[in-house]
């Protein structure tokens, strides 16, 4: 079979309620443009019937649904590993309970094509749709979360945290290589690493709704991503996240 234009990885945790209807909805979405695709699903260790859910889905004639299995490491574990397995053209990470929805691939799109290395979207410049929010607290702490990013790591990005990000493969491959964070703070971790390569970097107002089934626990998580913060901007400090030389 010659190379997917998309390989879509989704890092699933605990998910056999939703994943088989993500799964169905990113395929007949793919399907219908035409487009040649693989969807790698991470099962990071779950503890319900999500594993045997995905199996169904992958067993299935045609079907271009992949298992990728480990223990429970976290979501940026989970991403990390499907980010480099993935062997299309051009590699999307999204959430399994598809509070993105994949239709908004066609607005990334385009601007992978247009030669920009990694397109994320951003629930938090004009154009953006979000039909269902956080709690008030919830938010609040992402709008810290996002400032101290950009003050500490990554300069001005609107969006931190925003589960739907796209790459040119040769881009993925370079940044998820330098990935070390397991936890939640590994968005940043990339989004830091991705300036460092300087990537070209794209943002793209989404429709999203939160979906209230979170795995979030809001204080241990929150002190543990400023801390994943810290870490990142001593690492780099350190010499661990190497940048290319510099164009003669």
């Amino acid at each position: 079979m010659s190379e997917p234009e998309l390989s879509v990885v989704i890092p699933a945790y605990n998910e056999a309620a939703t994943i088989r209807q993500t799964v169905e909805a990113i395929e007949r979405y793919l399907n219908g443009l035409g487009t040649r695709h693989e969807i790698l699903i991470i099962d990071d260790g779950s503890t319900d019937g999500t594993a045997g859910a995905v199996r169904e889905l992958a067993g299935r004639p045609g079907s271009t649904v992949r298992l990728l299995q480990g223990r429970h490491l976290g979501k940026g574990a989970a991403v990390k590993q499907g980010m480099l397995e993935a062997r299309g053209a051009c590699v999307l990470f999204m959430d399994a309970d598809h509070s993105t929805k994949i239709d908004e691939w066609a607005k990334c799109a385009p601007w992978l094509r247009d030669g920009y290395d990694v397109v994320i979207g951003t629930r938090k410049t004009a154009g953006a749709d979000v039909r269902v929010h956080q709690p008030p607290l919830r938010e609040a702490m992402g709008r810290v979360f996002t400032w101290l990013t950009n003050v500490l790591l990554t300069g001005s990005i609107s969006d931190i945290t925003c589960g739907f990000k796209c790459f040119r493969q040769e881009a993925a491959r370079r940044i998820f290589s330098q990935q070390r964070l397991d936890g939640w703070g590994f968005d940043a971790e990339i989004l830091f690493i991705a300036r460092r390569q300087r990537c070209r970097l794209k943002e793209v107002p989404v429709v999203w709704a939160d979906h209230r089934a979170t795995k979030v626990r809001l204080l241990r998580d929150a002190v543990g991503s400023f801390l994943e913060l810290l870490q990142i901007r001593l690492g780099a400090m350190q010499g661990r996240y190497p940048s290319p030389p510099e164009p003669h």
